[in-house]
């Protein structure tokens, strides 16, 4: 049976653990910092629609404190702008019965954005990752809200850049288990790209939360990206369109609804993290953007926006309303 370290315990980590601990699976959390520290000393405090509950996990707070063994698979949960520290710090430890990690262990990506697969297979043999459904937030240290019903998320796993780990076939049964929906997927990149396009929204929702017209400037944000990502030779899958998920079945528990979060770079600001993901979402258009010769104006402005808003402790829903009548002209101009 496997074991599943995963690093990082905030809104996509701490649930595939507390649920993969449901059904007996062997897992090992990896937390730091505050969070860390009230999941070591009172568990975690899980809500999902059925109640509240404390979730006893083993945590350990970096790679040193585990002897990893073969059999271990890595599941990285971090936002992607710690993606370097982690690979940097779990990749070459040793491993019982066999070499290094990168050598030896399979790893898994629960991240958003297109780069943390990649940034991975520079060390890792055996990578595979997933685009990730999951409504669930980590504002408070020791605590996460998971509210999606009837299932915790969906998730589109797969290997790195192609095909399947011969191993993700039992992940899949494993995490089915824990009550997540999980869809085997042998083109990766087309999922993890569509996810993308959705997640370009997460900007406005951070500096605008409920705002009305702010309709334009997302639909605006990923039709640009839409156009970037073609460019660049992906075909981003529709999520929403697959035929063998019903996403229309998934929803948030109304009952839960004051005590979701958001989207990730709206937590993030609402814990005053100081950075987001937005360098790794609206700005990986802009990047293949300059890389294909395909003008980004909207996403990096957006980008820009996002960074002085985290530098400066702006709070969610807390967006200067001129930036947003710059962002929403932009929007105009791209749209022309």
């Amino acid at each position: 049976m496997s074991r599943y370290v995963i690093i990082g315990a905030g809104a996509i980590g701490a649930p595939v653990a507390a649920q993969l601990r449901a059904t007996g699976a062997s897992v090992v959390l990896v937390a730091r910092g505050a969070h860390g520290g009230a999941i070591r000393a009172d568990g975690l405090r899980y809500v999902r629609p059925d109640g509240e509950r404390r979730v006893q996990l083993p945590v350990v707070g970096s790679a040193g404190e585990l002897d990893l063994t073969i059999g271990d698979v890595l599941v990285v949960a971090t936002k992607t702008h710690d993606t370097e520290a982690v690979l940097q710090e779990w990749a070459w430890r040793p491993v019982i019965g066999g070499t290094t990690a990168a050598e030896s262990l399979p790893l898994i990506s629960l991240q958003n954005g297109l780069e943390n697969e990649r940034a991975a297979l520079r060390r890792f043999a055996r990578v595979s990752g997933a685009a990730v459904w999951m409504p669930s937030s980590y504002l408070r240290p020791g605590e996460v809200v998971a509210p999606g019903e009837p299932s915790v998320g969906v998730l589109w796993l797969g290997g790195y850049p192609s095909g399947l780990d011969p191993d993700a076939p039992a992940w899949a049964t494993d995490l089915r288990r824990a009550n997540f929906v999980v869809r085997l997927v042998e083109d990766l990149p087309r999922w993890k790209a569509g996810k993308l396009l959705s997640n370009l929204a997460n900007a406005v929702d951070a500096l605008y939360v409920g705002q009305e017209g702010t309709g334009p400037l997302r639909r605006a944000l990923q039709a640009e990206g839409r156009r970037v990502l073609e460019a660049a030779g992906h075909d981003p899958a529709d999520l929403t369109a697959d035929p063998e998920i019903d996403l229309a079945g998934f929803r948030l528990a109304p009952g839960l609804n004051d005590r979701y979060g958001g989207s990730s770079t709206r937590q993030s600001l609402g814990r005053a993290a100081g950075r987001t993901e937005a360098d790794f979402l609206n700005g990986e258009i802009v990047l293949l953007g300059r890389l294909h010769g395909v003008p980004a104006p909207l996403n990096a402005a957006v980008q820009a926006a996002v960074a002085q808003a985290a530098r400066d402790g702006v709070p969610p829903g807390g967006g200067d309303q001129t930036v947003l009548d710059d962002l929403l002209g932009i929007a105009g101009e791209v749209a022309r």
